[in-house]
């Protein structure tokens, strides 16, 4: 069995995910629950949870501000929360678990058996300070400056600067990172995925199986699409519908 702590401000969360646990997720047994982020630190003291379901935004500190207590934690994360996109992006960033209330039965066992495979694995301490150390260098800006993140893989996470990525490619279901210097990472997450999560961070989809980051581009040629030529010296399609966009944004733009 696996030993969970549930933090949640509002009882009736507390309850209600309790309830749903006990019920569904057999593998796992509630020790605690928490109402505060002091409340938290001393039951994660005292009951050392291998799991904790961590509500996002609390009175007395968010969830993020209690992960920052721990140097080194040895339980493993699954955020809660019922908003604030400003958070999810971070999560994302970092490639952590979350849970959007209300919970959904089907996504809480699936993030509640990721959690167990990573305990049992004994693979949750290592992952976890590496995503958290990608959330704490996002969350040191106001309202997270994204410059860190984590890359599922194949073989595991690999965590890169986010200014070091020349582009992204579909490849079916997956996604390809070209870096700049010389690797290829590939992501077992679609493009689509990233285009959400990096549009904020300078980059634009020119073609629907690319998408570039826009301080790499070293020219744009022009054509019935066009195309850029990156810093590598890779040429990238525009697509014609994308064109003007483009256009207008580098016109504007400043690196």
């Amino acid at each position: 069995m696996i030993s969970a702590l549930i933090v949640d401000d509002e009882e009736k969360n507390r309850e209600a995910l309790a309830k749903m646990i006990d019920q569904f997720c057999h593998d796992v047994t509630i020790i605690g629950k928490a109402a505060s982020v002091a409340e938290a630190k001393t039951c994660i003291a005292e009951l050392k949870p291998q799991l904790v379901l961590l509500d996002i935004e609390m009175p007395g500190g968010d969830g993020f501000s209690l992960l920052e207590e721990y140097e080194n934690p040895d339980f493993d994360v699954i955020f809660t929360t019922a908003h604030a996109a400003y958070a999810i992006k971070a999560i994302k960033f970092a490639a952590l678990d979350y849970l959007l209330k209300p919970i959904n039965l089907n996504e809480l066992k699936t993030a509640v058996e990721k959690a167990i495979t990573n305990i049992q694995e004994k693979g949750s301490g290592a992952n976890l300070n590496k995503k958290l150390e990608v959330l704490r260098q996002n969350r040191q800006k106001k309202d997270f400056d994204f410059t860190k993140i984590a890359l599922p893989t194949l073989d595991g996470i690999d965590f890169y600067d986010v200014d070091d990525i020349l582009r992204c490619e579909a490849d079916r279901a997956y996604c390809k990172f070209y870096l700049s210097n010389g690797k290829t990472i590939v992501v077992s997450k679609s493009l689509k995925e990233f285009e959400e999560l990096l549009s904020e961070c300078n980059f634009f989809r020119v073609h629907k199986s690319n998408m570039v980051n826009l301080k790499h581009i070293k020219k744009y040629y022009k054509g019935k699409g066009g195309y850029v030529v990156l810093a590598d010296d890779t040429h990238v399609d525009v697509s014609v519908r994308r064109k003007e966009e483009l256009m207008n944004i580098l016109a504007n733009y400043r690196k």
